[in-house]
């Protein structure tokens, strides 16, 4: 039986890190073929990809990746439950039989304690009791975790974001396919937030904001040719986009939108008038219950005008958008079922719902990067690299 090494990546940017990311799950795996699935034009907390998504499965190629899977808009901008269900759904139909992902808690035993905390009606009563007085989802997991464990090694590792994921792949997992193999790697030379380099590996966070200041990160990547987004004009165009949008409909409109709960939709309204720029709109309306991720989302939702009836669902599917001929061969050996599920072409699938929305999201990303036909990129795919 073959080894089929799975990995979730969004590579924003493409950096060192990840390359040793991939490199160690390898080396300990030592997979004959590696299947990525990366989130696209837009990330899992509703950023501005500062590479886009055609960029990336090209140097994923170069970097030692087989397969590069899409996961769709809908499936990607989500909270992280749904985005590591989508994801990991989508490496399970593909064959995986070993997952990789990083870690700050590089122990997977309390990581299962970590899930399973999650299941317990203890935590999650916890939980809402702490939403009811105000606080954050963010605060009130950790004052949970707090009330039903006293290991601070387990409550500490509910407050960082690989470890987030990691569970939650955990949890996908064993509803999926709980035979798949775990890998951790542990996360080396910086935290996720670090906001200043720390040398060769650095966090994509820091490597963001020097881009966002036009300033050069070769120091901190792979060597591979590409454009980068031009984040402070994305964001500015996004802004008008939002500007335009929000004055043109009206309050109930808005609150069909996948994401827009509790009168949120009057605070959009009412903080449009008072700010400039993206930033000082998303921080006018964050509250402890709309923390910025939360708002960012919502926000690509309603300019893509993803309906309310969306919510609580998984949206995933096999699309490949780059494999090299090792690749290839593999798909050619995959279950006949599997293989008709694969999508190639576009064209005969754009009354698929993720197609739709997808192709959305990447017209609103090539106005954001100056670059209005990059949507006609999507039905060139896939990338055949050797």
């Amino acid at each position: 039986m073959k080894t089929i090494l799975g990995l979730v990546l969004e590579l924003n940017p493409f950096h060192n890190g990840h390359k040793y990311f991939i490199d160690e799950a390898k080396k300990k795996v030592n997979p004959d073929i590696t299947v990525a699935i990366f989130s696209t034009n837009f990330s899992m907390r509703g950023d501005i990809m500062v590479l886009n998504k055609f960029d990336k499965a090209r140097i994923a190629l170069e970097m030692g990746i087989d397969i590069v899977l899409e996961l769709p808009f809908l499936g990607a901008v989500a909270s992280a439950d749904y985005f590591a269900y989508n994801a990991i759904q989508s490496l399970c139909d593909f064959g995986i039989t070993d997952l990789a992902f990083g870690v700050e808690l590089n122990n997977l035993e309390k990581l299962h304690q970590m899930k399973n905390l999650l299941l317990m009606d203890a935590y999650n009563e916890q939980v809402k009791i702490h939403l009811d007085l105000g606080n954050s989802f963010s605060t009130s997991t950790l004052k949970a975790a707090s009330m039903v464990t006293s290991d601070k090694e387990i409550i500490k590792g509910f407050s960082l974001p690989n470890n987030t994921l990691a569970i939650q792949y955990l949890v996908a997992i064993e509803k999926i396919n709980p035979t798949v193999k775990v890998t951790l790697i542990q996360r080396i030379h910086n935290d996720y937030y670090d906001k200043h380099t720390t040398g060769p590996i650095s966090s994509a966070t820091s490597l963001r904001l020097l881009l966002q200041e036009t300033k050069d990160i070769t120091p901190y990547i792979p060597q591979y040719q590409a454009s980068f987004t031009n984040l402070s004009k994305g964001y500015d165009i996004l802004y008008q986009v939002l500007t335009y949008k929000l004055s043109i409909e009206n309050l109930d409109c808005i609150k069909n939108m996948l994401g827009v709960n509790e009168g949120i939709e009057n605070r959009l309204f009412s903080m449009l008038t008072q700010t400039n720029d993206y930033d000082s709109f998303i921080k006018a309306i964050q509250t402890k219950r709309y923390p910025f991720n939360r708002i960012k989302r919502l926000l690509l939702h309603i300019l893509l005008e993803t309906p309310k009836e969306f919510s609580n669902k998984y949206f995933h599917y096999l699309r490949i958008l780059a494999m090299n001929s090792q690749g290839k061969q593999y798909v050619s050996r995959l279950n006949k079922d599997i293989k008709k599920q694969i999508i190639t072409n576009i064209k005969h699938h754009l009354d698929d719902v993720n197609i739709v929305y997808e192709l959305k999201a990447t017209k609103l990303f090539g106005l954001l990067i100056n670059n209005p036909k990059l949507y006609l990129e999507e039905f060139k795919m896939p990338i055949i690299g050797e």
